[in-house]
């Protein structure tokens, strides 16, 4: 399949990221300070400026640029300046800005001083000429203009002069003192902004001329490298704040992904461990990022970090002008509080006024007390947890901690380690032969979930293949899709103040989240289909309406995507408003709001990166269809197709070439939407074959290569040895409850686990207190006794005498854990169980959970909502322990039944018999 290669896709391709020593600086300025840099120079076209300002709108990155607006005459230039100081002519000169205007042909030039020769026309000064650098060609939009080849460019430079004066001229020693930008395209009015600049490496030293239009020469001093992080962060009651602007900062672990990329793909923080090379820091800090440094809670002894290697520490970082934030840690619990709150504290006093984060898994009262940021995470994907689970298991967290703490959350884009190693046996920092997930449709879903949750930052939990053409780049142009999203967004989270509200669609599947700030509403519709986590459906809607509550009159509806920003009717109804989407795919932003300026803005930003939005999702969808197609052409190899399934990939690539042509021609709004629709059907075809993959099974965990498209393949060879084998007799004797062995090794182990006011119990219990009635074949059945025999497991969670029932509990966990039983390792293993839940079970994300020690927790089976007896099956092969057992917990307030657990091996058969069915 052919790509469209242009400059906005160089995202895809591996970028050679300079390396400079040790003693030289990097120069940068993202014009962030309510300030103007660039000084007025030489013209030969007459020009009146109309403005010169610091401009808070439409900025590249961050919240301001400087802008420039003028009305010029006949001429051929009009030069601004920038003095950076010193700044060696050699290979390693580096740098370039971004600018944007509504002309083209403005050009970037490097005025370079020869040190060692004279100015012809002032004997008293040095020889300075211009180099010519890129020009500007995207009129409207954003360009990053860059030196090129400047030692190149020199040296042709160097021929002219030498004709010119006939005679060489002397280059040794030459350096650049200052940026140079002819902004001169024509008579009539321009307007130019400028934003990120950068130069390496610089030595900050004596003085710069600048000369006006008359001739006048001045002497000024360099501009100084505008640091981002000293006096400009702040953390101001719940908020972090850069240069009194409110951040939405998108952040991603550093792995082995160059930062250049990185900075490509729109992430404007990165995370670095302590280990990290300095030169990966000076890089990111080089492209104007942000720096998160993560310091040592605790030691390998799990005590607190020492003063002594704090100081250390806090050294690595304390040069690092752009600090955002500094980290703690991961996983932090409930009993790590007190160690955490006197590193802390000891924090502060070394490195006074800089905000502090963790991620914390509980303990969350104490913690959101000690810490400014406090960041809470789980990865949901390929697990029973649902989506919505996920979102309220994010709201419950937040419920726990003090009112309008800071939250922010860890976004998976990569196989656990966990995964890994169940699913294709190695870690998941090893290279993948075959294509893995998530999807980049699972990504965008946790990222909108997380929004919706009231996450008021993000970060992206990374692998060290995210620029890998065969592992992560899909994932990657997610990432920076994303990026384009919250970028735009970033005026409105930031100023969302209150709880998110849910409300439906006319969709059953496409909820949406309702946040509210002073000027404007913010809607997020997503589609939470059931099963997304594991394989998300065709996700997508034709005409989606949603009514709603609470929209002043006065406000318009606007639909606010990279691609495109467009109006939206609104239909004043009972219980709100009513909006209609033509068109409707895995995620969308709608934005009520009477402010015109935040619309124009909304414009500008989308005018600027639909070109490049359109190149990344069509490149989205061109790595997707490859993917698809590797894993397709295996299962058609085995037998295992689905219908529709040719035309659904045809439909792909047809559509991926319609999005070319559009690009082509330059219809970007239209190409970014084909591109988005030619993802439709690969979705379609993912979820039909899943769906044909689980249907026999009694939950997607049954098979531990059920839980993700990519395996598939391996999932049918697995469920192909299952039924060539023939099922032993039961190795859990006392799996039925009806006696308790006194036996070492057969007794079961309860454990409990709680922070919260609640009372647990365990028991073996005949007859159930709380019979539920179903009915078969119209005919109403008592399901109060237990499922097999005279007794069954109850385990029960519940508030303490007198207390109330809490919202959400924090840590209740009461468990029920197997003796174990010794098997083959890499035998195959049937694990069975009946479970039953009366009521709903309450302040809790997870339930109830069975699961064996093989799958592990992230394989359970999780149950919130009252359900009859029911079965499940478990197949496994047997890991190197050669043991396997068997977990019932209880995780909320509420009542959990379990009967008739087993275990039975599975042996070789001579004839293939049919796999165990679930009993009804």
């Amino acid at each position: 399949m052919r790509r469209m290669l242009t400059a906005s896709g160089v995202i895809l391709g591996l970028v050679v990221c300079a390396v400079w020593g040790q003693n030289s600086t990097t120069h940068r300025n993202s014009f962030e300070v309510p300030k103007t840099f660039w000084l007025k120079a030489s013209a030969d076209a007459p020009y009146e400026v109309q403005a010169h300002i610091s401009n808070d709108q439409g900025a590249h990155q961050g919240q301001r640029s400087e802008y420039l607006k003028f009305e010029a005459k006949e001429g051929r230039y009009i030069h601004y300046q920038y003095p950076v100081g010193k700044a060696p002519l050699t290979e390693e000169l580096l740098g370039g800005l971004y600018l944007k205007s509504n002309r083209t042909n403005l050009q970037l030039l490097l005025r370079v001083v020869l040190p060692n020769e004279p100015d012809p026309a002032n004997l008293q000064q040095k020889m300075t000429t211009l180099l010519r650098c890129d020009k500007y060609q995207n009129a409207g939009r954003w360009q990053y203009l860059d030196f090129g080849s400047p030692t190149k460019t020199a040296k042709d430079q160097q021929a002219i002069l030498n004709k010119e004066l006939g005679r060489s001229v002397n280059w040794a020693g030459a350096y650049v003192d200052s940026l140079f930008l002819n902004v001169y395209a024509g008579p009539g009015p321009t307007e130019v902004w400028i934003d990120d600049l950068e130069i390496m490496p610089v030595t900050q030293a004596g003085s710069v001329s600048v000369s006006d239009n008359t001739g006048k020469v001045v002497e000024v001093k360099p501009i100084p490298s505008v640091a981002k992080g000293k006096g400009m962060v702040d953390f101001t009651g719940n908020h972090l704040t850069v240069g009194g602007n409110r951040f939405f900062f998108r952040m991603i672990r550093h792995s082995d992904t160059p930062v250049s990329i990185l900075k490509m793909a729109g992430f404007n923080t990165v995370l670095f461990q302590r280990y990290v090379a300095p030169d990966a820091i000076r890089e990111a800090s080089g492209h104007g990022m942000w720096i998160v440094p993560q310091l040592t809670a605790l030691a390998d002894d799990a005590k607190a970090n020492s003063l002594e290697n704090l100081n250390s520490e806090v050294n690595w970082y304390s040069e690092i002008d752009n600090t955002l934030f500094v980290h703690l840690g991961e996983t932090l619990v409930h009993e790590q509080n007190a160690q955490v709150t006197r590193l802390t504290g000891a924090l502060r006093r070394v490195d006074p006024g800089r905000a502090v984060s963790a991620n914390v898994w509980d303990g969350l009262p104490n913690y959101s007390r000690t810490l400014n940021l406090v960041g809470m995470h789980r990865f949901p994907l390929m697990t029973t947890m649902e989506l919505p689970k996920y979102r309220e298991w994010l709201e419950k967290r937040r419920l726990l901690a003090s009112p309008n703490v800071f939250m922010w959350t860890w976004i998976q884009t990569q196989l656990s380690d966990w995964h890994a190693n169940l699913l294709y046996s190695q870690s998941a920092n090893q290279q993948f032969l075959e294509p893995v997930g998530p999807q980049p449709e699972q990504i965008r879903l946790l990222t909108y979930t997380a929004l919706a949750a009231g996450s008021r930052g993000l970060g992206f939990w990374s692998d060290r293949f995210l620029a890998d053409t065969h592992h992560g780049r899909d994932r990657l142009l997610t990432c920076a899709l994303l990026n384009q999203e919250l970028e735009m967004l970033e005026p409105v989270l930031t100023q969302v103040e209150e709880s998110p509200q849910w409300i439906d669609t006319t969709h059953k599947d496409v909820k949406a989240a309702v946040m509210r700030c002073d000027k404007s509403v913010l809607v997020l519709p997503m589609w939470l289909g059931k099963g997304a986590q594991f394989v998300p459906g065709q996700s997508a809607a034709a005409k989606l309406s949603l009514i709603v509550p609470q929209v002043p009159q006065s406000m318009q509806a606007w639909e606010v995507l990279p691609g495109e920003v467009r109006s939206l009717k609104i239909e004043r109804v009972a219980g709100g408003s009513r909006i209609t989407l033509p068109e409707f795919g895995v995620t969308t932003n709608v934005v009520f709001t009477s402010d015109l300026e935040l619309v124009k803005r909304f414009q500008v930003h989308s005018h600027g990166q639909r070109q490049k939005a359109a190149q990344w999702t069509y490149d989205l969808a061109g790595y997707q269809y490859e993917k698809v197609l590797k894993i397709q052409e295996q299962l058609d190899k085995m037998g295992r197709s689905v219908p529709d399934a040719v035309q659904l990939l045809a439909d792909t690539h047809k559509r991926l070439g319609t999005t070319q042509k559009y690009w082509e021609n330059h219809q970007f709004a239209e190409a970014y939407r084909e591109g988005q629709r030619a993802l439709r059907p690969l979705r379609i075809l993912m979820r039909a074959q899943w769906e044909e993959a689980v249907k026999e099974l009694t939950s997607p965990v049954s098979s531990p290569y059920a839980v993700s498209y990519y395996t598939l393949p391996r999932h049918w060879n697995f469920a192909d040895q299952v039924r060539g084998s023939r099922e032993a007799g039961n190795l859990l004797a006392t799996g039925d409850f009806e006696s308790l062995s006194e036996l070492p090794g057969q007794t079961w182990e309860v454990k409990e686990q709680a922070l919260d006011d609640v009372m647990m119990s365990v028991l073996r219990v005949a007859d159930i207190e709380q019979p539920m009635e179903i009915k078969k074949d119209g005919v109403p059945t008592s399901v109060g006794a237990p499922k097999q025999g005279k007794k069954c497991a109850m385990l029960q969670i519940t508030p303490k005498k007198g207390a109330p029932a809490p919202q959400a509990l924090e840590r209740s966990v009461l468990s029920l854990r197997s003796p174990e039983v010794k098997l083959t390792p890499g035998s195959l293993v049937k694990i069975s169980g009946w479970v039953r839940i009366p009521t709903a079970i309450t302040a809790t994300s997870d339930g109830a959970l069975l699961y064996d020690s093989a799958g592990g927790e992230p394989l359970a089976i999780r149950l919130t909502e009252p359900t009859p007896w029911k079965e499940f099956i478990f197949f496994r092969r047997v890991p190197a322990s050669g043991t396997i057992s068997v977990t019932l917990a209880l995780t909320g307030l509420g009542t959990a039944y379990f009967d008739d657990i087993q275990i039975h091996p599975l042996t070789p058969a001579l004839a293939a018999v049919p796999v165990s069915q679930p009993k009804n």
